[in-house]
């Protein structure tokens, strides 16, 4: 719902502005005492221009949280890449490790914004894996949302191993990944999607 043009260099610099003040408040108070006025605040800029850019801050939330995990995804997966198997599997458990770390530390401890957190990060590894499968030839329309329930299996499968391994971190995330790969790609060749490897 924004009203900005969304390529208007100073639309961009405000929405960066909200963006982080938004962020450091997340730091410091639990999202639900977080008011758009103490948003603004913190960001230099009146109330009134906020509504240019976001309908709430629930919207505010949904969008910070996408583009953060849309960069660290980009960073190991760059747009375009058109990769399958382990190396897609290895790549997108670093990139949920990394978010899911990252993400943490920068909420206040009695954050609870998890579930939307949660939602984002399942959401946009499925659309990363239905883009690399998208990518087989000559799939039969059968088959098509096999690979979608695939999809989903394997983008829940991943966040919440990673969760998981969050809370504790007793192992570096590269190990973390070298004990827990092997059962996922043993499951994904029960299921023909390895292509044989």
């Amino acid at each position: 719902m924004s009203l900005a043009n969304p390529n208007d260099p100073r639309a961009k610099r405000t929405k960066n502005y909200i963006q982080n003040a938004f962020a450091d408040l997340l730091t410091e108070k639990d999202f639900e005492t977080i008011s758009i006025q103490d948003i603004m605040d913190r960001a230099g800029l009146n109330r009134a221009t906020f509504y240019n850019h976001y309908q709430d801050k629930y919207e505010l939330l949904e969008l910070t949280m996408k583009e953060a995990f849309t960069d660290t995804l980009s960073a190991w997966i760059p747009p375009g890449t058109v990769m399958q198997g382990p190396e897609l599997l290895r790549r997108l458990m670093m990139a949920v490790c990394e978010w899911q770390i990252e993400t943490t530390k920068r909420l206040n401890s009695r954050r609870t914004l998890s579930h939307a957190m949660e939602e984002e990060a399942k959401q946009q590894l499925y659309n990363v894996i239905v883009s690399c499968i998208a990518h087989i030839k000559d799939i039969p329309v059968h088959e098509l949302r096999k690979l979608e329930r695939l999809a989903t299996m394997i983008s829940w499968s991943i966040y919440g191993v990673v969760v998981k391994w969050s809370h504790l971190q007793e192992e570096p995330a590269e190990d973390f990944i070298d004990q827990v790969l092997p059962f996922l790609i043993t499951n994904l060749r029960t299921l023909d999607f390895m292509n044989g490897e």
